[in-house]
């Protein structure tokens, strides 16, 4: 039976509360001291957060935030990196396989176009792509994260396409963030579906050099008939740091995978039927792999005094082999590659005038993704697509006085898109749309602009106000080229935040956020009549104003030095402003609630569960026909025991075996993975 709370019941002054508690939302647990494992955290407010123009204490950035640490990593009962995301608040869980490579999250209701919306970045570095594919969170292994930024609103003048609803920065583990000297980790882990996960990693600091490496194998059969999934990580990453004035370092991250794809089932088969009936899958043959290798170079030049000047060069080339509605094993495979350089210089100063500090910041970026699609075994059936980005950007930060900081900025962008596009002529309903098409020559030019401007009043060090308003854009990406019309033309948004973070002694941290965008020519995936009066799927821009109001708020009450509470809720109303009708796939609630329990020197049980509201299905445009995904509640749970510098753990995720999906069209029904269990183990050496 469906776990379900529905927050509708509650009355208006036990709302919130009332969902919290009583419907079940997942957050973070306490960070954790390094010589004590399980000790009282540290206050979040105190946080450095780095997405963004400037890097800055969480305390003193107007916007609504959460930073996930190293020490939550660790002691999380989550065993992937979207998955740990998606506890936090107004943060959605998508997914259609019910693993890392097919999931993703959606930030303050986006909908279906969340890949798009929600900018994914690997230290300050794109992991979505230039098409319609979601960013690939199995490209980086969870145990070579360091922490994790959750940014919540726009922030185009810094990343400009694609940041609209918020920003996701991982940050990979860094050797120069340890002590000199060498450490040295290997782990363990294996679970239902015939799971293994394995690692082994190291890092080493010495007076000048560092040095930090790591290379994972995970191999899992899945829930569900051909979902299986078999990744293998290499990161490596070298430092040097001769002068104060000057820091080099270089690295990369390798993955390759090999993945199933189940496909989805009917309304009455996940409802009515058998758990083997969810598992089942109808397309046998549908799958595919990847190869995904980035590199970067980082320079940095200057100091206090001078002003630091930040250079940053990527490379990144993937492929991409696939097929969908695979009628045998001979059906030959699509092949997408993707070749994309990027570089980023920015030069940033601060200043000491009037008895103030005061910042500035100006810089450049721009980027060239070439892209390729073939049909394995047809060398004449290449699709060719080029993106040409660049943009300047500059900010201040303006102390108005001991309380009071203005910040503001400014970005001009400009994109060139051609190459080879489709002519549609039929197609199949999303996510994973098949088309009958005709290869015709397109291009298109893009300049845009985004502004943002930004208070935070800070009357003690424990409290902060913030009042925000920005404006961000997103371009068409290579695949909303493929089925549209000619005027297809970029997106535009003003966005407004308002909120307070406070802490309160050593007991109570607290933090709210009110939000509200409106966003014109919104691009959206529907339907539309050519000229023939024939039916056809089309990626349009929507002819009213689609607008997103909400909130959220995030509690974390450390009782004693040993038991901890936490709790978030996020509301976010998507709709369009003339019909009235609401973003499809979007909850209007979602929530959390964890304890984490020190019952025990060196033993810690932790306990979190999320909620997710009702929705309309991702077809569902006009709200009337299909039957709206039910509400659902996940409860996880792990038991973690230090002895040393063994850490052993003890999970089960889905206690309570709910049956739900994260995501269904035309009331076809991706299933997510039942009850299941995971044991591990974590050595980590100093030498």
């Amino acid at each position: 039976m469906i776990q379900s709370c529905n927050p509708k019941f509650f009355n208006a002054t036990q709302h919130v509360v009332a969902a919290a508690l009583l419907c079940g939302v997942a957050v973070h647990q306490p960070v954790a001291q390094a010589d004590e494992a399980y000790a009282v955290a540290r206050p979040r407010i105190d946080e450095l957060v780095v997405t963004g123009i400037r890097e800055q204490r969480l305390a003193r950035l107007p916007r609504s935030a959460n930073v996930i640490t190293a020490e939550d990593i660790a002691l999380s009962p989550s065993t992937n990196i979207v998955d740990l995301i998606a506890r936090e608040a107004n943060v959605q869980l998508r997914s259609t396989v019910g693993n890392e490579r097919f999931s993703g999250v959606d930030v303050r209701g986006q909908g279906d176009t969340y890949n798009s919306n929600v900018l994914v970045l690997v230290d300050g570095i794109r992991l979505n792509v230039v098409d319609q594919a979601a960013p690939d969170f199995s490209a980086i292994a969870l145990d070579q994260v360091e922490r994790i930024e959750v940014v919540r609103g726009a922030n185009s003048v810094r990343y400009g396409n694609g940041a609209v609803g918020g920003v996701i920065n991982i940050i990979t583990r860094r050797a120069a963030n340890t002590a000199a000297g060498t450490t040295l980790n290997a782990r363990a882990r294996a679970g239902s579906y015939d799971t293994v996960d394995t690692g082994v990693g190291g890092s080493w600091v010495g007076e000048q050099w560092s040095f930090i490496g790591d290379a994972a194998y995970s191999d899992s059969e899945g829930y569900r008939d051909n979902s299986a999934l078999e990744t293998k990580d290499v990161a490596a990453r070298i430092g040097y740091d001769p002068a104060d004035w000057l820091g080099i370092a270089f690295g990369g991250i390798f993955h390759r995978d090999e993945f199933g794809l189940p496909g989805p089932i009917s309304e009455e088969a996940f409802y009515d039927g058998t758990d083997a009936d969810r598992r089942a899958s109808r397309f046998p043959f549908d799958g595919g792999s990847t190869k995904d290798d980035r590199l970067r170079l980082d320079l940095s030049l200057g100091n206090a005094t001078t002003g630091e000047l930040l250079f940053s060069g990527q490379t990144r080339d993937r492929e991409n082999p696939f097929r969908i509605g695979a009628l045998s094993a001979d059906t030959p495979y699509l092949l997408i590659h993707e070749d994309r350089k990027a570089i980023d210089v920015k030069y940033q100063k601060n200043l000491g005038w009037f008895n103030r500090q005061h910042a500035f910041y100006l810089g450049y970026d721009a980027a060239t993704t070439d892209a390729e699609r073939e049909i394995a075994g047809q060398p004449d059936s290449p699709e060719r697509r080029s993106v040409r980005q660049q943009a300047w950007f500059t900010a201040v930060d303006i102390g108005l006085s001991d309380t009071l900081n203005f910040s503001t900025g400014y970005r001009q962008d400009g994109s060139d898109v051609k190459g080879q596009t489709d002519d549609v002529r039929t197609c199949t309903p999303p996510p994973f749309s098949s088309c009958t098409t005709l290869v015709v020559e397109r291009s298109e030019v893009w300049r845009n602009s985004a502004a943002e401007a930004g208070l935070v009043y800070s009357p003690t060090e424990n409290s902060n106000w913030f009042l925000s308003f920005s404006q961000s854009f997103r371009n068409p990406n290579t695949d909303d080229l493929v089925l549209s019309d000619d005027d297809l033309v970029p997106q535009t948004a003003d966005h407004w935040d308002i909120g307070v973070r406070q802490f309160w002694g050593s007991a109570v941290e607290f933090s709210f956020a009110m939000f509200y965008s409106k966003t014109q020519n919104e691009i959206l995936f529907g339907t539309d009549l050519d000229e023939n009066g024939v039916m056809r799927v089309v990626n349009r821009n929507v002819d009213q104003p689609t607008t997103r109001k909400g909130a959220e708020t995030d509690i974390r009450w450390y009782l004693t030095g040993d038991l901890s509470l936490n709790a978030n809720v996020g509301y976010t109303d998507a709709k369009l402003a003339e019909s009235d009708t609401y973003i499809p796939l979007v909850p209007e609630w979602t929530g959390g609630l964890g304890v984490q329990w020190s019952f025990l020197p060196d033993w810690v049980v932790n306990v979190s569960s999320t909620y997710v509201g009702r929705r309309f299905d991702g077809n569902d445009l006009n709200n009337k026909t299909y039957r709206k995904l039910d509400d659902y509640q996940v409860v996880d749970m792990k038991l973690s025991w230090q002895l040393e510098a063994l850490q052993f753990y003890l999970g089960i995720a889905n206690l309570t075996d709910a049956i739900y999906a994260a995501s269904a069209y035309s009331e076809n029904y991706y299933p997510m993975p039942d009850r299941n269990y995971y044991a591990g183990v974590t050595y980590t050496l100093s030498l």
